[in-house]
C-alpha cells in the first residue's frame, strides 16, 4: 500500500510539472494581450457603461470609477496601452482620468481632443506577485451628463493592451504556475482514484497540458483568466472520488480473466450517483468565489451541508454498530447507511426543488392555456405568423389533443388551474415511482426507495413542474408501456405510446422499437389509439385545427436552434458558430445537415443494438427500450433541458441491470458523472448569459456531454450481453447472461 501511494504521489508531481512546463513554453507566445472593449469583455471590465457601437467599432464609456482586470503579467514591469477618446461636445471641459494599478496611484492626465479622435496612452506599470489572476487597473474620471441622458459619462475606451517588459516575458507569475501545477497534479490524482490505470495517469495530464498550451497560444484571453477554475475541476473530482472510496467497498475483479481491476458492487452504484451529484454545487461555489455570476441560491449550499452532515452521522452509527463485524461486512454496512443518508439528502433537496417549482410563473403553461382560450373564444390554437417567425419561441405548436384538455378550464382562474396542473404532475411522479418498484419486484425495499429518491432528485423534473410542462405524464406513460410489454400486453403498450404522441410528437420514435422487436400487436395498439384519441379530439376541436396542425404547423417546425436549453446533437453543433443566449432558428445549413447526419447514425446504432434478441422480461430488453427514450432528447433537432425528465427511467433501468453485477470503478465513475450532468441544474446553473469565449460555449453544453456518456454506457452494456443477432425467439432466454 505504501509503495502504491508513493507511485501515485510521484506521478501526480510529474503531472503537475508537465502542465507547468507546457504552460511556460506557450506563455511567452501569448503576449501582448489586447482586449477589444465591448466584445466578450465581461471578464475584464466592471463599472463601465454598456457597450455602444459607432460604425464598425464597439466601445464603452467610463464612469466615475471603472476598473479593468487584465491577465496578470510576470513580476517586474509591464506597459498598458489605452485607446481613449474625448467624446464630449465642444464647450465641455476635457475629462480628467486618474489611474491606479493594484491600489498604487500612477498619476492623472486629461483626454484632450485631436483631429483624428482616438488617442493612445501608454502607461508603464509595476507588476508585483499577488495571489490573483489579474492586474487591476482603476480608472477614476470626471464625468458629464448630456441633455436627455442621465448617465455620468467619463472617457470613451475602445481598446486596451498589456505586455510585459522583455526581461520578464518568459516567466509566468507564481499564481499562474501554482494553478497550472494544481491542475496537472490533481488531474493525475483524480485519474488514479478513478482506477483507470497507470498509463492513463501519465497520458491524461499530458493531454491536459497540451490542450492548455494550445489554448494559451491561440486563445490566451479565454484561457489565462480561467486557469484556476480549470484547476478546481480535478480538485472537486478528487474530493468526490475520495468520498466514494470511503463510503463504498472497493473490491478486486478480473477483466476477461487476464488482469485484476478495482471495482464496486452494482448495488452500491446509487451512492456514486448521489456523491457525484453533490459535487456540482461545490463547483458552482468555486466559480462564485472566482467572481462568476450564475443562477444558484445559497439554499443549495445549505442543503449540501445538511447532506454532508447526514452522511457523517450515518457513517458514525455504522462504525459503532459494526465493531464486531469482519472487514467486508463492516464496509457493506457503512455503504448501506451512507446510501440511506444520501437518499435523505436527495429527498430534502427534492422537496425544496418542488416547493420552488410551485412558486414559479409557469411560462409554458400560459402558452398552452392562452392558445386553448383563444380557440374557445372563436379563434385558433395556432398563431401561424408566430410559428413561421420563430417556432422555437413562445408559441403554441403541440397537437390539438393537448390543447383540448385545457378547454374546460380556460374561463376559470388560471393560477388555480396551474396549481392543479402541478399537483397532477406531482401525483404522476409518485405513480411512476410506484410502477418502477412494482415492475421490477422483488427488490430490497430499502434499496429501491433510496435509489428512486436519488434518481428523482432531478432539476429537469422540477422544471417540468415549474414550467407547466407535460414531461412527467410522458415519463409515466412510457414507464407503463414498458411494464405492459414485460407483461405481454403489447396492445396496451401501443395505446400508451399513441397517447404520449398526442402530447409531444417525439414518442413516435418508439414505433421503430415495436417493429424491430416484432411487437406487431403494439403497432396495432398504436394505430387504434391514434384513431380513437384523434377521433375524440376532432369531435371536440373540429377538423380545421387538425388540418392546420398537420399541413401548416408541422411543416414549419423543423430545424434546430443554438439556444442553451437545446442540448441535442444539432443544438451542440449550432452553438459552435451561433449565439447561445437567443432562441432563434439556426440558419447554417451545413452544420444543420451534419447534426442530422450524426443523429441519424446514432439512431441507426440504437436500431442495430435493438435487433439483438432479448427476453421481454430481461433488463437487456429494458435497456434496448431505454435507448429510444434517450434518442427522444438527444437525436431530435431541438429538445429543451426539461425534456430530460424522461431519462429518469433509463438511468433506473441501468442501475437495475447492474445491481447484482460487479462494475469496474472507472465505469461506475462514468455512470455517476453522466447522471450528475443530466440531473443537476438547468440553463442558468453554470453561466451568467454572457459569452466569455470558448470555455463558455463548451461549458454550457454539459448536459449534452452527460447524455453522450450515457449513450456510450447503454451501448457497452448491450454489447456485453453477447447475444447473437437474429437468434430464434424460442432460444433467446438461454443465451442471456442476465435476466431481470
Amino acid at each position: 500500500m505504501t509503495r502504491q501511494i508513493t507511485k501515485t504521489l510521484v506521478l501526480s508531481l510529474l503531472g503537475g510539472l508537465a502542465v507547468v512546463l507546457f504552460l511556460a513554453l506557450a506563455y511567452p507566445i501569448a503576449w501582448p494581450l489586447t482586449i477589444d472593449i465591448g466584445t466578450r469583455d465581461a471578464r475584464f471590465v466592471s463599472g463601465f457603461h454598456e457597450p455602444e457601437q459607432f460604425g464598425d467599432t464597439l466601445f464603452r464609456w467610463t464612469t466615475e470609477r471603472s476598473e479593468l482586470a487584465l491577465p496578470r503579467a510576470p513580476a517586474g514591469q509591464a506597459t498598458i496601452m489605452l485607446r481613449l477618446l474625448n467624446g464630449y461636445p465642444d464647450g465641455q471641459p476635457d475629462p480628467r482620468l486618474t489611474v491606479s494599478v493594484d491600489s498604487r496611484n500612477l498619476g492623472s492626465f486629461d483626454i484632450t481632443r485631436r483631429p483624428s479622435g482616438v488617442r493612445r496612452y501608454t502607461i508603464l506599470v509595476p507588476i508585483t506577485e499577488r495571489a490573483d489572476w489579474a492586474t487591476h487597473l482603476l480608472i477614476e474620471s470626471t464625468t458629464y451628463s448630456p441633455l436627455g441622458d442621465p448617465r455620468p459619462l467619463g472617457a470613451v475606451l475602445d481598446r486596451v493592451s498589456i505586455a510585459p517588459t522583455l526581461r520578464s516575458a518568459n516567466i509566468p507569475p507564481l499564481w499562474l504556475i501554482a494553478s497550472a501545477f494544481v491542475l496537472g497534479a490533481l488531474t493525475t490524482l483524480a485519474v488514479g482514484l478513478a482506477g483507470v490505470g497507470r498509463i492513463a495517469m501519465i497520458a491524461v495530464p499530458l493531454l491536459v497540458a497540451l490542450l492548455v498550451a494550445i489554448g494559451v497560444v491561440l486563445r490566451p484571453l479565454e484561457i489565462l483568466p480561467f486557469i484556476q477554475r480549470l484547476a478546481a475541476i480535478p480538485a472537486i473530482a478528487c474530493l468526490g472520488l475520495g468520498l466514494v472510496r470511503l463510503l463504498v467497498p472497493i473490491i478486486s475483479a478480473r477483466s476477461n480473466s487476464v488482469r485484476e481491476r478495482i471495482a464496486v458492487r452494482g448495488i452500491d452504484l446509487p451512492i456514486l450517483l448521489a456523491v457525484t451529484w453533490w459535487m456540482l454545487p461545490v463547483f458552482q461555489w468555486a466559480q462564485i468565489r472566482d467572481g462568476a455570476s450564475i443562477g444558484v441560491g445559497d439554499e443549495t449550499f445549505w442543503l449540501a451541508g445538511i447532506a454532508a452532515l447526514a452522511v457523517v452521522v450515518a457513517v458514525a452509527i455504522a462504525l459503532a454498530q459494526s465493531r464486531d463485524l469482519a472487514g467486508s461486512e463492516r464496509a457493506a454496512l457503512i455503504a448501506r447507511y451512507a446510501l440511506m443518508a444520501l437518499a435523505l439528502g436527495a429527498a430534502i433537496h427534492l422537496s425544496y426543488a418542488l416547493w420552488y417549482a410551485f412558486t414559479r410563473s409557469g411560462k409554458d403553461f400560459w402558452i398552452l392555456f392562452k392558445g386553448a382560450r383563444d380557440w374557445a373564444r372563436g379563434g385558433s390554437l395556432y398563431d401561424l405568423d408566430a410559428v413561421m417567425t420563430n417556432h422555437v419561441g413562445a408559441v403554441f405548436k403541440v397537437p390539438p389533443f393537448y390543447g383540448m384538455l385545457f378547454t374546460p378550464f380556460v374561463f376559470q382562474d388560471g393560477l388555480q388551474i396551474l396549481f392543479f396542473h402541478r399537483m397532477i404532475n406531482l401525483g404522476l411522479m409518485i405513480a411512476t415511482a410506484l410502477v418502477w418498484l412494482r415492475m421490477f419486484r422483488p427488490l430490497p425495499r430499502w434499496w429501491g426507495v433510496a435509489t428512486l429518491l436519488i434518481l428523482l432528485n432531478s432539476r429537469p423534473l422540477a422544471d417540468t413542474i415549474a414550467y407547466g410542462q407535460i414531461d412527467l405524464l410522458l415519463l409515466f406513460l412510457l414507464t407503463c408501456a414498458l411494464w405492459a410489454m414485460r407483461s405481454e400486453r403489447n396492445d396496451l403498450a401501443g395505446i400508451l405510446v399513441a397517447l404520449g404522441t398526442l402530447f409531444k410528437v417525439y414518442p413516435l420514435i418508439l414505433l421503430a422499437f415495436f417493429v424491430l422487436k416484432g411487437r406487431w400487436r403494439a403497432v396495432g395498439g398504436f394505430l387504434i389509439g391514434m384513431l380513437v384519441f384523434n377521433g375524440i379530439a376532432i369531435a371536440v376541436m373540429g377538423w380545421e385545427m387538425h388540418r392546420i396542425y398537420l399541413f401548416e404547423v408541422i411543416p414549419r417546425i423543423g430545424g434546430t436552434t443554438s439556444w442553451v436549453e437545446n442540448q441535442t446533437i444539432s443544438g451542440f453543433l449550432a452553438r459552435i458558430t451561433d449565439v447561445p443566449f437567443d432562441a432563434h432558428i439556426f440558419e447554417n445549413r451545413a452544420l444543420s445537415l451534419l447534426g442530422t447526419a450524426l443523429s441519424g447514425l446514432l439512431s441507426l446504432a440504437a436500431c442495430w443494438l435493438t435487433l439483438r434478441p432479448a427476453d421481454g422480461r430481461s433488463t437487456a430488453f429494458a435497456l434496448q427500450y431505454a435507448q429510444f427514450l434517450l434518442l427522444m432528447v438527444l437525436a431530435v433537432p431541438a429538445a429543451w433541458m426539461h425534456y430530460e425528465t424522461l431519462l429518469v427511467l433509463p438511468f433506473g433501468l441501468l442501475l437495475l441491470h447492474l445491481r447484482e453485477q460487479v462494475v469496474s470503478l472507472p465505469r461506475a465513475v462514468v455512470i455517476a458523472l453522466a447522471f450528475a450532468l443530466v440531473s443537476y441544474g438547468n440553463q442558468w446553473s453554470f453561466n451568467g448569459t454572457t459569452v466569455m469565449g470558448f470555455l463558455t460555449i463548451a461549458g454550457i453544453s454539459y448536459k449534452f456531454y452527460g447524455m453522450l456518456l450515457f449513450s456510450g454506457l447503454l451501448t457497452a452494456c448491450l454489447l456485453e450481453q453477447r447475444m447473437p443477432l437474429f437468434a430464434p425467439r424460442a432460444k433467446v432466454a438461454p443465451l442471456l447472461t442476465k435476466a431481470g
